[in-house]
């Protein structure tokens, strides 16, 4: 019996939060809608196929200091900028040199010769104060 009444403790307790306009669960679905979105912006999670043989192995500490070089032109598979990809158009290029970087990406439909399609900025503490100018960066990390 006491699981039974707690169910319609519950259900009358949803009705009375339905019958004032649902705003109390409206506005904790939107706030659970909007953490839920904010997770998958930082989740970058997947596999990049290509028809020819490419390497990337590189470390960013904060975008302060970086390290490594990857160059990758193929098709990604998985989770990266808040959606989920399958066989989505990627290239990037990167080189770390610990207080200087340089990082180029493309994502999507891009041509991969012409930087106007391409997202590419300098990072690090080198890389801020003297190449300040960037393209704005879509996609994942």
């Amino acid at each position: 019996m006491p699981t039974s009444r707690t169910a319609w403790r519950a259900a009358l307790g949803l009705a009375l939060a339905a019958s004032s306009g649902c705003t109390a669960i409206r506005n904790a679905f939107i706030y659970t809608c909007d953490r839920v979105n904010d997770g998958a912006d930082m989740l970058d999670l997947g596999l990049t196929v290509s028809r020819r043989p490419c390497l990337s192995a590189y470390a960013c500490g904060l975008g302060l200091f970086t390290a490594g070089w990857g160059k990758v032109d193929g098709w990604f598979t998985g989770i990266g900028g808040s959606r989920v990809s399958i066989l989505r158009r990627h290239y990037h290029y990167t080189i770390g040199l610990v207080l200087w970087s340089y990082e180029e990406f493309g994502w999507g439909d891009f041509d991969k010769n012409d930087p106007n399609t391409l997202n590419w900025r300098y990072v690090g503490a080198i890389g801020w104060l003297l190449f300040p100018k960037n393209r704005q960066f879509h996609g994942p990390a």
